[in-house]
């Protein structure tokens, strides 16, 4: 049976309120930030983190994603070592539907990773496996083609095009909505 809080590369916990400076640092990240929300590009300070982390935490599953700790030596650290702590890099959260939507078994993916470590993890296995999801949707912007790139390569199929949805850079920029349904999943992944 697989981990539902582990995969081969990445930890995923809980999102606590000591992630908000973290959560802060990866909103005040203006090209992850523009990656993520077509909101207006304005710093955002500590009440936004904690807008955000409770926002987030109210979803249908919410994580911080985390690399394992570095271990220079196992043989000398305590299981309770502080300073052995998962690294975090990002947050990712499958989102609650309207509740007159339930009995369709939907979701969006929510996902925000510090730009060092994009296009490496997914959550899709939780999704479909643990939360009995039939439909995961996700989005991106036109004009950031490497994560449409690495949803299509993933299985995410291109549903639909809103055109001029986003003004960044000086121009209007389409989103496109993606999303994999549980039996092109199960086809792709699930006996794995």
């Amino acid at each position: 049976m697989t981990h539902p809080w582990r995969s081969d590369r990445l930890i995923y916990r809980a999102v606590e309120v000591e992630d908000e400076p973290f959560l802060s640092s990866l909103s005040n990240d203006g090209e992850s930030f523009m990656n993520a929300a077509p909101f207006i590009p304005t710093p955002h300070g500590k009440e936004s983190a904690k807008n955000y982390r409770e926002w987030i935490t109210s979803q249908l599953m919410s994580a911080v994603v985390c690399l394992p700790p570095p271990v220079t030596d196992p043989t000398t650290l305590a299981a309770d070592d502080k300073t052995n702590k998962p690294i975090p890099i990002g947050v990712v959260n499958l989102m609650k539907d309207d509740p007159r939507f339930v009995h369709i078994r939907r979701s969006e993916i929510g996902i925000t990773i510090a730009r060092g470590y994009q296009g490496k993890g997914w959550v899709l296995n939780f999704g479909f496996r643990h939360c009995n999801l039939h439909r995961v949707a996700i989005s991106a912007f036109e004009y950031n083609e490497g994560a449409i790139r690495l949803y299509e390569r993933l299985g995410f199929q291109v549903e639909g095009r809103k055109r001029d949805f986003l003004w960044h850079d000086g121009r209007y920029w389409e989103m496109v909505e993606m999303a994999m349904l549980e039996d092109e999943w199960r086809e792709l992944y699930g006996s794995k």
